[in-house]
């Protein structure tokens, strides 16, 4: 204890005056021992004060293994190792299934991107062929689903029709699009291929969402530092997809760059488990080396890390573990072998380590060593995480200051996020003129249609609560944008900015007639002429709307007062 107190001591000190820099404290090293017996033995030795370098710029490779249980330190350990790759200078890539890095993203830079609104689009060909492509997407459909031989076979059929008609459309095609396919097959098929075909759809329909319908600009991604969180994708197919779809990108644009020496650019996968095996991400450890790119994966079981990585890996660092047959792999992976009893010190070490501490495995070493890893400091609120998570469904500038400024983060950075993240494209604006108590800046990070679009909803739903009618917001194409309960029936209200042409809204209120006792369609001020056509539906401009001495006309039966 004073032993180490006294170290602790000392690597402040020196840290202080810039003596010492590193990732954590080599506090033991397996050594082997000869002295009283003609058999030599291994055993654990104190490392007296060393401190370990991360440094893989001057690895073979720059790739790193973690594994441990849950709470054994491996997040920490990755964040301390991020911050040392950002401090010199390269970039990251952090793929966060449970929004763990955000923390650090405010302190490295980096741009924050919800997957479930910044997608990726697996069906976009990136150089490939359509067959090239559509063979690798049944294959990653096949491991992540765990799909048969004939599911595949009609899998494939269908990935390549759908290839065909969208590319006459002269638009690449997305999952929704591989669904309609699969329906227009079921029309045509037998028993047995309709009921394939079936399974298949309940299946892919799980990955059905705008997270893979659109693609965020990945050459912006690998220019800077970036955390994509995953939790918005609420299974494992739905993240182990967009994990994969990610991973491509970044490699056909690797193999599209110049070769070089060194780390410029690093994928930090949390989870890794959740790739499976024979996924892209082994390809880009056998061969981003040459391209400056590496790889941290993380994962409870060393066995779920695809090989490549675990062989490529410079580093592989394993935190406690206790189930037997995970602890015998470790042991004989880092011990290289069952030599002498140094197989069976490596096994007692690992499942004796603290939390926090974990036994390395380096190729700039010929022997293990035990590391107790620094903590990964104080993380600052991550305003990108704030605005995102605040005006998912559209918020005011003021309202966005204030939630945001009560978390000790000062206005002028509110500010000067808000701007930086609408020209990055992360959310979107929207000004209201002449719209009373809601004039001013809007944001969204959420947009289902145009920012106009979602954010006049989102106005709508408030002035109707405000005045005390009950409404939900639907916003589908399978349902209108609101519905409102007035004198216990349900009114669709639509909102339409203009762009879209009047013969398809009166489709769509003609729908919505057989289901709705009242449809309203809102428009935008300045379309209010063109919808003067519209029947069966009450119109009225969004001006109109906001009037409340105009709310009995336009909803009869609602509330004639508003809401203190």
């Amino acid at each position: 204890m004073i032993g180490d107190m006294i170290h602790s001591i000392l690597r402040n000190v020196l840290n202080a005056n810039g003596v010492h820099t590193g990732i954590g404290d080599i506090t033991r090293t397996l050594r082997i021992r000869r002295a009283y017996s003609d058999k030599p033995s291994w055993h654990w030795k104190s490392a007296g004060f060393r401190r370990m370098e991360l440094g893989l710029g001057r690895r073979m490779n720059p790739h790193v293994a973690i594994v441990g249980e849950s709470g054994s330190g491996k997040s920490n350990a990755c964040k301390v190792m991020i911050r040392e790759i950002a401090r010199n200078g390269a970039r990251v890539a952090i793929l966060d299934p449970h929004n763990e890095y955000l923390g650090i993203a405010e302190s490295m830079g980096a741009e924050v991107y919800d997957a479930s609104y910044n997608g990726i689009n697996i069906f976009e060909l990136d150089g490939a062929s359509e067959k090239e492509r559509a063979n690798e997407l049944t294959n990653m459909f096949k491991r992540i689903f765990r799909l048969g031989e004939v599911q595949g076979y009609e899998l494939y059929r269908c990935i390549m029709f759908t290839y065909t008609r969208m590319g006459s459309l002269g638009r690449p095609p997305n999952i929704h699009d591989l669904l309609y396919t699969m329906s227009i097959f079921k029309k045509h098929a037998g028993t047995a291929e309709a009921r394939i075909l079936d399974g298949l759809s309940r299946r892919l329909s799980l990955i059905d969402t705008g997270a893979f319908s659109r693609s965020t600009e990945m050459d912006r991604v690998m220019s800077g530092n970036s955390v994509f969180l995953l939790s918005g994708l609420h299974t494992n197919e739905a993240q182990s997809v967009y994990i994969e779809g990610f991973l491509r990108k970044v490699y056909s644009r690797m193999l599209a760059s110049e070769k070089r020496d060194g780390g410029g650019f690093y994928i930090v996968i949390d989870e890794a488990e959740k790739l499976g095996q024979r996924s892209v991400a082994g390809r880009i450890a056998a061969e981003g080396r040459k391209y400056g790119m590496g790889i941290i994966a993380m994962a409870q079981r060393a066995k779920s890390i695809e090989p490549e990585i675990r062989t490529n890996a410079s580093l592989f660092i394993s935190f406690y573990q206790r189930e037997p047959e995970e602890l015998n792999y470790l042991a004989n992976l880092i011990a290289g072998g069952t030599e002498l009893n140094r197989f069976a010190e490596v096994k007692k070490a690992i499942r004796s380590l603290g939390r926090g501490s974990a036994v390395v495995m380096d190729s700039l070493e010929h022997n293990p060593f035990i590391v107790r890893f620094d903590k990964s400091g104080e993380e600052r609120p991550c305003i990108s995480y704030e605005v995102i998570k605040l005006s998912r469904r559209g918020r005011p500038l003021g309202e966005l200051r204030d939630e945001i400024s009560a978390k000790g983060l000062a206005r002028i950075e509110v500010d000067r996020k808000l701007d930086e993240m609408v020209k990055n494209g992360n959310i979107s604006r929207y000004d209201l003129e002449g719209w009373s108590r809601y004039d001013g800046p809007w944001y969204i990070s959420m947009r289902r249609n145009s920012a106009e679009h979602d954010i006049c909803i989102e106005v709508i739903r408030r002035h109707l609560e405000r005045l005390g009618v009950k409404c939900s917001v639907y916003n589908s194409s399978y349902g209108p944008d609101l519905i409102a309960i007035v004198n216990g029936k349900r009114i669709a209200i639509e909102y339409e900015t203009g762009m879209k042409r009047i013969e398809s809204t009166q489709e769509m209120i003609r729908k919505r007639g057989a289901l709705y006792a009242n449809i309203l369609v809102i428009v935008n001020n300045g379309k209010r002429d063109e919808y003067s056509v519209i029947t069966g539906a009450k119109v009225v401009s969004i001006s109109e709307f906001l009037n409340e001495d105009s709310l009995q006309r336009i909803l009869p039966g609602s509330p004639v007062s508003p809401l203190p």
